[in-house]
C-alpha cells in the first residue's frame, strides 16, 4: 500500500479514494477527469487478487461457451474489467456534476443581476454617452458572436464608460461590469484596484456551458435595432439566458448501473452477442442472462456487489433499438 508521512514524521497508510484501488483521496476533486483502470486495483491484497482471478476465469468461460475465440474473449474481458473499475467513480462524478450545475446556475443568476444593473445605469446616462455605447453595438458583426466577441464588446463599453460623464452615473455603470455585485463595501477594500478580469466576463465563463453555447447561437441570428441598441442588446441577452437556463430535474435520477450497462453493451454487441434478459420457462420467471452475469462478474472482480437489474436491461434494450 502507498505510504505518506504524517506531520509528526510517522508513516501512515495513505487515505484512498476507493477502498480497493491505489488512488489517493486527494484525487477526489478530479473525479471527472480521472479514469480508473484495472491496473489501479490493489493486487497486494490477497482477497482482491483471488476475487479478480475467479471472476476473470468465469468471464472467459462464459464467452468461450458463446463460441468466442479465447484471444478475443481475453481482450473483451480486459476491456470490461477496465469499465467496471472506472464505474467505481460514477457516484462521485454524478454528485460533483450536480453540485457544479447548481453552482453554475447560481452564477447565471448573478450574471443576470449584473446585466440588469448595467441596463439601469445606462438608462440614466446622458444622450452623448448612450450614443457612444449604441455605436459600439451597431458596429458588431452578430453573425460571429461568441465568447471572444462578447469580451471585446464589454471591454469597448468599459472604455466608453471610463470617459463618460457625469462620473457618478458612469462609475455605477462601470461597477456593474467590473465589480461583483456582492463586493466588499469596506472602505479599505473598496480602494484596492481590481486587477482580475471584469466580473461580468468571469461570470460569463462560469455559467452552464450548454446555456452559453445556446445563447451565443441565438445571438448570431439577432439584428440590433436602431432605437436603443445598447440597452436592447443587454435586455435580449438577459432574456436568452433565462430562456436557456438549465432545469434541475426533480424526478428520480437514473441508476448509475444503467450507464455501466450501456458501456458494457458496446463490447457485448461487438462480439455479436445479444443484450437481453433470460427466462426460465420451467419455473415461469426471469433469471440472470449471460449479459447480466458478465456485467456482475466484472463488478465483483473489482469488489463491487451491485449488478445490472432486469429493469435496466429493458431500458438498455429500448435505447439500443432507438439507435438502429
Amino acid at each position: 500500500m502507498n505510504k505518506t508521512v504524517a506531520p509528526d514524521g510517522a508513516h501512515t497508510a495513505q487515505v484512498r479514494l476507493k477502498e480497493n484501488f491505489n488512488i489517493a483521496k486527494s484525487m477526489q476533486p478530479y473525479a471527472n477527469r480521472l479514469r480508473l483502470r484495472l491496473v489501479h486495483l490493489d493486487l497486494a491484497d490477497p482477497k482482491n487478487k483471488k476475487r479478480l482471478e475467479d471472476s476473470w476465469r468465469k468471464m472467459i468461460d462464459l464467452l468461450i461457451k458463446k463460441k468466442i475465440r479465447e484471444d478475443v474473449a481475453q481482450q473483451a474481458v480486459a476491456q470490461a474489467l477496465d469499465i467496471a473499475a472506472d464505474h467505481q467513480l460514477e457516484v462521485l462524478r454524478r454528485d460533483q456534476n450536480f453540485q457544479e450545475l447548481k453552482r453554475s446556475r447560481s452564477d447565471l443568476r448573478r450574471l443576470g443581476k449584473q446585466l440588469e444593473a448595467l441596463v439601469h445605469a445606462i438608462s440614466k446616462l446622458p444622450p452623448r454617452a448612450k450614443g457612444e455605447l449604441n455605436k459600439i453595438v451597431l458596429a458588431q458583426d452578430w453573425r460571429s458572436f461568441d465568447t471572444e466577441k462578447f469580451g471585446e464588446l464589454i471591454h469597448e463599453m468599459i472604455c466608453v464608460l471610463a470617459k463618460s460623464s457625469p462620473a457618478c452615473i458612469a462609475t455605477t455603470a462601470l461597477s456593474a461590469v467590473i465589480e461583483p455585485l456582492r463586493a466588499s463595501r469596506h472602505p479599505a477594500v473598496a480602494q484596492i484596484a481590481r486587477t482580475a478580469p471584469p466580473a461580468m466576463l468571469d461570470l460569463w465563463e462560469t455559467i452552464p456551458a450548454e446555456t452559453r453555447t445556446q445563447v451565443e447561437a441565438a445571438m448570431r441570428a439577432w439584428a440590433a435595432p436602431i432605437r436603443r441598441p445598447a440597452i436592447e442588446f443587454l435586455n435580449h441577452l438577459i432574456s436568452l439566458m433565462e430562456k436557456f437556463r438549465p432545469q434541475l430535474e426533480k424526478k428520480r435520477r437514473p441508476a448509475i448501473e444503467g450507464h455501466y450497462g450501456r458501456r458494457l453493451a458496446k463490447i457485448w454487441q461487438e462480439l455479436g452477442l445479444h443484450v437481453g434478459r433470460a427466462f426460465d420457462g420451467v419455473n415461469d420467471r426471469h433469471v440472470e442472462s449471460n449479459f447480466q452475469r458478465f456485467g456482475r462478474l466484472a463488478l465483483t472482480a473489482v469488489g463491487d456487489e451491485s449488478r445490472i437489474s432486469t429493469r435496466q436491461i429493458e431500458n438498455l434494450k429500448s435505447k439500443l433499438l432507438l439507435r438502429r
